[in-house]
C-alpha cells in the first residue's frame, strides 16, 4: 500500500456510519491494492458497516432438537429466497455471475454443510447458530493448507453462505446496501458475490474492499458484471468514509482519495476511452485469432462446472480446452457414480460442438482433499499423492471417470487429457486402463466414439525433458505453466515471501516451453497451453513465436488475448523469440518482450485494454 502523504486519520472517519458523511479537512492521497476488473469509476464514496452476526452458544434439551433443526431450514429457505431474489433482478442467461449465484444456492443443499450441522444438532444437542459456525469452520479448515489459488478463494465461499444462514438464524440485519445512491463507489472490509450482484441493480460505479484476490468469487462477478474493483487495499475501511470523493482505477489497482482537479480531468477522460475501446474489444473477441500474416489460433476456454461452457462461447473461445473435472468431488460426503459423472461431461460435449471439449481427468488429492477418501494430510502435499499418482492407486475411482468420460464420447468431440505425468510408464498404464474400460462399456451394449484423443499435461519438469520420448505415445500436449513454473523454479507461488520470484517468463522456463513445442511438432502432435499464461497478453508474443498453436484461458481474458493476436506478426513473433532465446535473466527478457509489444502494437491494441509498459511496472524483477 503506497500513499502520497500518511495523514492521522480521525477517528470519526474510521467509525462512520454508512449514511452519515465525514466532516474533515479535505486530503488527497493513493492507495494501491490489487486490481481485478478494469475500468474506472468516478464519484463519492459510501461505506459498507459490516459485523459478523452474533452467534449464541449453547446445549439444547432433547425435546428442543426438533425446533433448532425447523429454525435451521427456516433459515435455508430464507436464505435461498433471497439468492432467487438477487438472481431474478440480474436476469437469466450463462454468465459468471449468474452460476455464481447458483452455486451458492446450491451450497444451501450441500451435504457437507446442512448434514454436518444437523448431526452436530442432533447428536451434541447444540443450538442451531453454533452448529452451523462449528461447521463451517470445519469445512474451511480443508482449504486452509490448498496451493490452487482458485480453490483457496472459495473458502470464502463457504464463509459467505454460512453468514447469510446465520443472520437469518439470528435476526441479525444484512448489510445495508438498500441505501446505496446510484452512481457512489463501494467501500467495504468484503462483499460476498450476492452483494456485488446487489451492486449492479443498485448502479454503483464499482467497489474497493480490504481483502480479497483476482481468483475469487467476488472477484469473478466483478469482471462478468462489468463492474470496476480493487481488492486487497488492506485498511481501505480505515482511511475512507462515506462522502470522500474517489477515483478508482481497476485497470492499475490505484485509488485516489479527494484527487485534485488535475487528476479528475485526467481521469475523466480515460475512462471515456476505456469504455469505447472496451466495447470494440468485446466484439473482436467474437472474431477468430488470425494474426496479421494469416496464422490461426485456436482460442478455447477453460472451466470448472458444465454451466461454464456456455459463458466461455460466449466470449468468442471455440470449444472448451481445460475441463477440471475435480470440482464435481469436492465438497460431498460420497463420490460421484458413472451415471452422474456422464451426464455433467455429455452436456460439456454437447454444449461444444462443433467443438472440441478437451476433459481432464482427476487432479485430486494433494493439496485438494475430499471427504470420501479420507486422504492423510502429507508434508508437501503438491508433490505427493494426487492427480495421476492418486488415480493410479485408486484405480476403481479412476475407472469410473474413465468409463462415464467414454459413454460421453458419443455425444461429439472429446479429448482425454491426464494431469502430472512425471513418465512414461504412467502413461502407458494409463492407456491400458482406457482399453480395459472401452471394453467393458461396449461390453454392456453402450456407445463409444471410434476415436477418442489421449493427451497429456506437461507440467511437471521430468514430463518436459522427456517430451520426445512421450509425444510418440500420445494424440497431444497441454502445457500446465501454473505448475510447470512453480516446481521448475521451486517456487510455491501461494507462499506471499517467494511469490515475486514467480515468473513465466524465466529462462529456464522459456527453454522447457520451447523443448516441449518442439517434440510435439516433431511427433506431429497439437500442443497447447492451459495454464494462466495463456491469459497473459504480455506472453502472447512470446508463446505464438514458441510455435504455440492452441491456447485456452478463462472467459474474461479471451478478448484482449485475441485482440492482441489480431494484431501480431507471426513472423515478427519468432523474430522476438530468437533475440530472446539466449538471454540468461528474466529481467532481460521481460523488458525486451515489454519494449517490443509496446514498438510493434503502437496504437493497434488500445492502451485502455493492454498497455505493455503498465503490465510492466507491476512485475518483480528477479532477485
Amino acid at each position: 500500500m503506497t500513499k502520497k502523504s500518511d495523514p492521522q486519520r480521525p477517528t470519526e472517519a474510521i467509525l462512520a456510519s454508512q449514511e452519515t458523511p465525514i466532516v474533515r479537512p479535505r486530503l488527497n492521497y493513493t492507495l494501491s491494492g490489487i486490481a481485478v476488473s478494469p475500468g474506472y469509476a468516478i464519484g463519492r464514496a459510501h461505506r459498507i458497516e459490516q459485523r459478523r452476526a452474533r452467534i449464541p452458544r449453547y446445549h439444547v434439551e432433547a425435546t428442543a432438537i426438533a425446533v433448532e433443526l425447523e429454525r435451521l431450514d427456516e433459515a435455508l429457505e430464507a436464505s435461498d429466497q433471497q439468492l432467487a431474489d438477487i438472481k431474478q433482478k440480474l436476469g437469466g442467461g450463462e454468465r459468471e455471475d449468474i452460476q455464481i449465484l447458483d452455486a451458492h444456492r446450491l451450497m444451501l443443499k450441500d451435504e457437507m454443510l446442512v448434514g454436518r450441522t444437523r448431526i452436530l444438532i442432533t447428536e451434541q444437542h447444540l443450538n442451531a447458530e453454533w452448529a452451523l459456525k462449528k461447521t463451517v469452520d470445519e469445512i474451511k479448515h480443508l482449504f486452509d493448507d490448498l496451493e490452487d489459488d482458485y480453490l483457496r478463494s472459495r473458502q470464502a465461499d463457504v464463509d459467505f453462505v454460512g453468514d447469510r444462514i446465520m443472520r437469518n438464524l439470528s435476526g441479525s440485519a444484512h448489510p445495508r446496501l438498500s441505501q446505496v445512491h446510484p452512481g457512489a463507489i463501494i467501500i467495504a472490509h468484503d462483499l460476498s458475490p450476492a452483494d456485488t450482484a446487489f451492486l449492479l441493480h443498485a448502479r454503483v460505479q464499482g467497489f474497493a474492499i480490504d481483502v480479497g484476490g483476482s481468483t475469487s468469487h467476488t472477484a469473478i462477478m466483478a469482471r462478468s458484471l462489468k463492474l470496476p474493483a480493487v481488492v486487497g487495499l488492506e485498511q481501505i475501511t480505515e482511511h475512507v468514509g462515506t462522502g470522500d470523493e474517489l477515483i478508482l482505477d481497476g485497470c492499475s489497482g490505484r485509488l485516489i482519495i479527494n484527487p485534485e482537479p488535475e487528476e479528475l480531468a485526467h481521469y475523466q477522460q480515460l475512462k471515456a476511452r476505456f469504455e469505447t475501446q472496451r466495447a470494440r474489444v468485446d466484439a473482436l473477441g467474437l472474431k477468430p485469432a488470425i494474426t496479421t500474416d494469416g496464422c490461426r489460433v485456436k482460442i478455447a476456454g477453460n472451466i470448472e462446472l458444465w454451466e461454464e461452457t456456455a459463458l466461455v462461447q460466449s466470449s468468442g473461445a471455440s470449444g472448451v480446452g481445460l475441463y477440471r473435472t475435480e470440482y464435481l468431488y469436492m465438497n460431498r460426503e460420497t463420490l460421484p457414480d458413472e451415471n452422474e459423472q456422464y451426464e455433467h461431461y455429455r452436456r460439456v460435449i454437447e454444449l461444444c460442438r462443433p467443438h472440441c471439449a478437451t476433459i481432464r481427468t482427476l487432479d485430486l488429492g494433494g493439496d485438494k482433499f475430499i471427504n470420501p477418501l479420507q486422504l492423510a494430510r502429507e508434508m508437501n502435499p503438491v508433490m505427493g499423492l494426487r492427480a495421476i499418482r492418486l488415480c493410479l492407486k485408486e484405480q476403481d475411482i479412476f475407472r469410473t471417470q474413465i468409463r462415464a468420460l467414454l459413454r460421453a464420447s458419443a455425444h461429439g468431440d472429446l479429448r482425454i487429457m491426464v494431469p502430472l505425468i512425471s513418465e512414461l510408464g504412467e502413461v502407458r498404464q494409463v492407456k491400458q486402463i482406457i482399453a480395459e474400460c472401452r471394453a467393458e462399456v461396449i461390453a454392456a451394449g453402450q456407445r463409444v466414439a471410434a476415436e477418442v484423443p489421449f493427451g497429456i499435461m506437461i507440467e511437471v519438469p521430468s514430463a518436459a525433458v522427456m517430451a520426445d520420448h512421450l509425444a510418440r505415445e500420445v494424440d497431444f500436449f497441454a502445457i500446465g505453466t501454473n505448475d510447470l513454473v512453480q516446481y521448475t523454479l521451486a517456487i510455491d507461488r501461494s507462499n506471499e515471501h517467494v511469490a515475486h520470484l514467480y515468473h513465466p517468463l524465466h529462462p529456464a522456463v522459456f527453454r522447457l516451453l520451447h523443448s516441449v513445442i518442439q517434440a510435439g511438432k516433431a511427433a506431429g502432435i497439437g500442443v497447447s497451453l492451459c495454464g494462466e499464461m495463456a491469459g497473459d497478453p504480455f506472453c502472447t508474443p512470446v508463446l505464438l513465436g514458441l510455435g504455440l498453436d492452441e491456447m485456452s484461458m478463462n472467459a474474461a481474458s479471451i478478448p484482449v488475448v485475441k485482440t492482441v493476436i489480431r494484431s501480431l506478426s507471426l513472423e515478427a513473433c519468432r523474430s522476438l523469440v530468437e533475440e530472446i532465446r539466449n538471454m540468461e535473466t528474466t529481467s532481460d527478457i521481460e523488458a525486451r518482450v515489454g519494449s517490443w509489444l509496446e514498438d510493434f502494437l503502437g496504437d493497434r491494441v488500445p492502451k485502455e485494454i493492454f498497455d505493455p509498459a503498465q503490465h510492466m511496472s507491476t512485475l518483480t524483477p528477479a532477485r
